[in-house]
């Protein structure tokens, strides 16, 4: 009876000594990768006029300007350079995560971020031309120190706007 007691006491030490080293292993695995960005993302967004999703303008007379406010966050695990474009197309004008849209930029907005860091920032914008579904896009551009030039990030908004010309007096 007595060696049971030695053989229990071994069983106990050999768990208690398991649980130490997985908890060591974790805690050691924590520190090495402390600050370290797992899944590097970039964000993009349009905020009305009271700096909120949803109450954007949707009937505008034509040269009338409005107020949006872009939105972009970096969580890149470093400072990144920002461009948002801002173009105008229509239902047949094509933008998604692969291609950019093909027309020329209506508006320019550019910042320099650090990581994990965001910025808001009033646009008020006006469009000269009257029509049906115009279709503003905005476009999230990243410097590459690489190319030397901004790429396209993938990440894009719009707003579809009915515009009208002014009622004749």
């Amino acid at each position: 009876m007595e060696g049971e007691g030695l053989i229990v006491d071994a069983e106990v030490m050999a768990v208690v000594l398991a649980v130490l080293v997985i908890v060591g292993v974790f805690a050691s695995s924590q520190t090495l990768f402390a600050g370290r960005v797992t899944e590097p993302f970039s964000e993009l967004g349009v905020l009305g006029p009271k700096m909120k999703i949803g109450d954007y303008p949707r009937e505008l007379i034509v040269g009338e300007p409005f107020t949006l406010y872009l939105y972009v966050g970096n969580h890149e695990g470093k400072v990144t350079y920002y461009a948002v474009l801002a173009k105008l197309g229509n239902g047949n004008t094509s933008v998604s995560a692969e291609e950019p849209m093909n027309v020329p930029v209506f508006s320019r907005y550019e910042v320099v971020l650090q990581d994990g860091k965001n910025w808001t920032r009033p646009v008020t914008l006006s469009i000269e031309e009257p029509g049906v579904n115009h279709r503003l896009v905005f476009e999230l551009w990243v410097y590459s120190e690489d190319a030397r030039d901004f790429e396209y990030h993938e990440r894009w908004c719009q707003l579809w706007l009915n515009v009208t010309k002014p009622a004749v007096p």
